[in-house]
């Protein structure tokens, strides 16, 4: 992985400094899934191609209640690390992409697919946290990001130079899996966050777009405690990366994603066009919404 130069930048923001240091004791319950979107159609997983050998695979409990309890997961994602690049992506929706591709096998001359193959009512619902995937290379990262059940015409990538986290190093340790870990914060597109990095693991990288620390970030989560990626496994072994076809994945910029992902979790009806069954009436529905990226 690219090495950035600016890892021992300092906040010259006192203010800030305080905010974390000084920070409520109280705080809002984590982010569960939101808006009234279902989950997308399965993308078969026998016609991936292999881009990169990976070597190592971070698991991570995203917005768990407990990370010992796996039910309690909103989902559970994969950071993997090769040789050229890093993939992360959730595995609970690659699980069942999987499980659509083999029941599709058996059932060659079904005309439809069942909607769920999970026992877990969480997953019935689209979340672009759960449906985007981010591969990092070098100084860019590709994001593709696929649309809930009915709206596949959205399915969207774009590519943006890799994010710079402004990070300030402070004292503090705590073991995360048995990995002595430090330390920083960071305020990134509006929100403040706290992130907890080993050196033990010198890789610059972390959950979701995060990176840029002396180590691999193993836990991190806003200091509102609306969004949190806790790692739970390290795993060493080798495997290829693989990636799914985005040729028809629409090219959008990244504040065109962001604001229509808002709306997809504000008003799922009104971006699907849907119409009441008893009126035939267009339908709408708002539903509050806070995304992690402000701006």
């Amino acid at each position: 992985m690219a090495k950035y130069s600016n890892l021992s930048i300092l906040f010259s923001n006192t203010c800030l400094f305080l905010f974390f240091q000084f920070m409520p004791l109280f705080s809002i319950t984590a982010q569960q899934k939101q808006g009234d979107g279902t989950i997308p159609l399965c993308i078969k997983t026998d016609n991936m191609s292999v881009i990169d050998e990976g070597y190592l695979r971070v698991s991570y409990a995203f917005n768990a209640d407990d990370v010992n309890d796996f039910k309690t997961y909103i989902d559970l994602q994969w950071l993997e690390i090769g040789k050229c690049q890093s993939k992360y992506y959730s595995s609970f929706a690659f699980r069942t992409d999987s499980l659509c591709t083999e029941w599709i096998k058996k059932h060659s001359k079904a005309r439809s697919v069942p909607r769920h193959f999970s026992d877990s009512k969480r997953s019935y619902y689209w979340s672009e946290y759960q449906y985007t995937e981010y591969f990092k290379k070098e100084n860019r990262m590709a994001v593709y990001s696929r649309m809930p059940h009915g709206l596949k015409k959205y399915d969207s990538r774009h590519v943006e130079e890799l994010p710079l986290q402004k990070w300030k190093l402070l004292p503090g340790t705590l073991k995360i899996k048995n990995y002595l870990c430090h330390k920083a914060i960071c305020t990134f597109r509006g929100r403040n966050y706290i992130a907890w990095y080993t050196k033990e693991i010198p890789i610059s990288n972390g959950p979701w777009k995060f990176g840029g620390l002396p180590g691999l970030i193993l836990k991190i989560y806003d200091t509102q405690h609306l969004y949190t990626f806790e790692c739970i496994k390290v795993e060493r072994f080798k495997f290829p990366i693989k990636q799914y076809d985005y040729s028809n994945y629409k090219e959008r910029s990244r504040k065109e994603l962001l604001k229509l992902q808002r709306d997809i979790n504000e008003n799922f009806y009104k971006v699907s066009k849907s119409r009441s069954m008893k009126t035939g009436e267009y339908m709408s529905k708002f539903t509050p919404y806070q995304p992690m990226e402000l701006n």
